[in-house]
């Protein structure tokens, strides 16, 4: 069995495929369909992770961390609990999966537990995100099958479920702190991305914090407290809380009332839906002009949209299905549950790839951000970005750059791979700085190739072949952002002894 896991910014979601074929929901040990993506570091070997860790926020802010997923692919991002220990996004990340994992067999009630996953990710997560959730998965001891994207997973359950044959489906997925938007072709059992882009440090997660800043403007405009100060931490962290809840019930409310209890004052702070809908407005804009973008790329026009689904739990929001449904001249589907689709489709792909060829849908999917090497001008003598695997292209791609060794027994090529669809380098991320070494003594002109290779899951590959020699491999680089090998196995041993509950 293959588990199909959404691991969220807020929450996350494990999902299976039960006797019948069917993706089913996996409920934690609290009962729950959902696990908030939250970890309580308690003691040097004991973490909890769910909704008893949220809780502990208020308490022990220090050693609460939650959000861990706007973090992936920072190699220098740490955090520090009270005692000084420090953590990775990808330990607290594999942390979050062991969870998961451990919840599950628990709910299946395996003698041997199931180690298998299909993870899903945002489609606009970079190379550095994608290879962080991969390692993640690695130091919660679990073999990570593939990765799928989150919107071509929600398409791929939504496809099944509805039963439909033919069709272009617009997903609309807005979490707690990315968005994506993908636009994919259904005929028959070939699911087909056509175009995706997206957003980072978007969504559910900053409109929380947009609530917080208002409130905290408010109080400091009428009592000249700042609740930022250390002095009303345990206020300021309740008030995240409060301000979720105040999110949700404005969805259907037109007002509510937000307490705020420190020593010196009551106060009860009033949000109007209105004044939350100026906050969402920003975001809706930016989230709009990607709908435009992803619809054009794709060949269509809002016309040809046959189905849009609404995904992640902030797309329920009502400003924005209003103003969605303007813009698409449709009304959008309420057939699948925004918080759950996601998983249920990891499952369903994990399915697929145990299933013979026969019986499996074909999925093809779209890289999200282009990818290059760092190329010298030979007019300007500047180096820029040149673009070999244009974004949106299908994968699995490849691109070759041939070129002729420029002395007698040149011994090494620098190569630069760059992620990113502008000219100039300052606008691009730099995936890897690396040195191929040459074999000793080849002429002056000897033809060498570089092939630069992305995988189903995006992931980079670079293979070395100079012909007249016979080589052909796999150059093995280390990615700026990410652990290196050796480190994410000693993290693989250190988390394995972990207490998690």
């Amino acid at each position: 069995m293959i588990f199909g896991i959404d691991l969220g910014t807020t929450y996350s979601v494990c999902s299976y495929i039960d006797d019948k074929g069917e993706p089913q929901v996996i409920t934690n040990m609290e009962g729950q369909r959902t696990t908030p993506s939250v970890v309580y570091f308690e003691s040097g070997s004991s973490v909890v992770v769910g909704q008893a860790a949220k809780e502990n926020s208020i308490c022990f802010p220090d050693d609460v961390v939650s959000a861990i997923k706007n973090h992936m692919g920072d190699k220098n991002y740490r955090f520090t609990t009270s005692d000084g220990t420090e953590y990775s996004p990808e330990v607290i990340s594999g942390l979050i999966l062991k969870k998961l994992a451990a919840d599950a067999n628990d709910f299946l009630g395996n003698d041997v537990p199931v180690k298998k996953a299909v993870i899903t990710i945002p489609a606009y997560f970079t190379d550095a995100e994608r290879t962080a959730t991969e390692n993640a998965a690695k130091i919660a001891g679990l073999e990570l099958v593939r990765t799928i994207n989150e919107p071509t997973a929600a398409a791929l359950y939504y496809a099944s479920s509805s039963k439909l044959e033919h069709g272009n489906i617009l997903v609309y997925d807005l979490g707690g702190g990315t968005f994506d938007v993908t636009v994919i072709r259904v005929d028959g059992k070939d699911v087909a991305v056509k175009s995706t882009k997206g957003l980072k440090n978007v969504g559910g997660r900053f409109f929380d914090e947009e609530i917080v800043d208002l409130i905290n403007d408010y109080i400091d405009d009428k009592y000249d407290i700042d609740l930022e100060d250390d002095e009303y931490k345990d206020v300021y962290q309740e008030l995240f809380t409060r301000a979720e809840k105040a999110k949700i019930s404005l969805s259907r409310q037109e007002k509510t009332v937000i307490p705020v209890r420190t020593g010196e004052f009551k106060e009860s702070f009033v949000l109007q839906r209105a004044d939350f809908e100026k906050i969402v407005a920003k975001l809706y804009k930016r989230t709009e002009f990607c709908v435009k973008t992803a619809i054009s790329d794709a060949g269509l026009t809002a016309k040809d949209i046959d189905k849009a689904i609404l995904v992640g739990g902030s797309s329920r929001i009502p400003y924005i299905e209003e103003n969605l449904t303007k813009l698409l001249g449709m009304p959008l589907s309420h057939e699948v549950n925004p918080d759950e689709v996601v998983a249920m489709g990891a499952a369903l792909y994990g399915k697929y790839l145990e299933n013979s060829e026969s019986e499996q849908r074909k999925i093809s999917d779209v890289c999200s951000h282009s990818i290059g090497i760092v190329a010298l001008d030979e007019m300007t003598l500047r180096k820029y970005n040149r673009k070999l695997i244009e974004r949106n292209t299908t994968l699995p791609a490849v691109s070759s750059l041939p070129f002729k060794t420029a002395s007698e027994s040149q011994d090494k090529i620098e190569l630069s791979i760059t992620e990113g669809e502008f000219k100039e380098l300052s606008d691009v991320r730099i995936i890897s700085e690396s040195v191929i070494d040459l074999p000793a003594g080849l002429p002056k002109g000897t033809r060498v190739e570089v092939e630069i290779q992305l995988d189903m899951s995006q992931l980079v590959h670079v293979r070395l072949r100079i012909p007249s020699v016979g080589i052909d491999r796999e150059f093995k680089f280390e990615r700026l952002s990410n652990m290196s090998e050796q480190d994410v196995e000693k993290l693989t041993g250190l988390i394995a002894d972990f207490d998690v509950n």
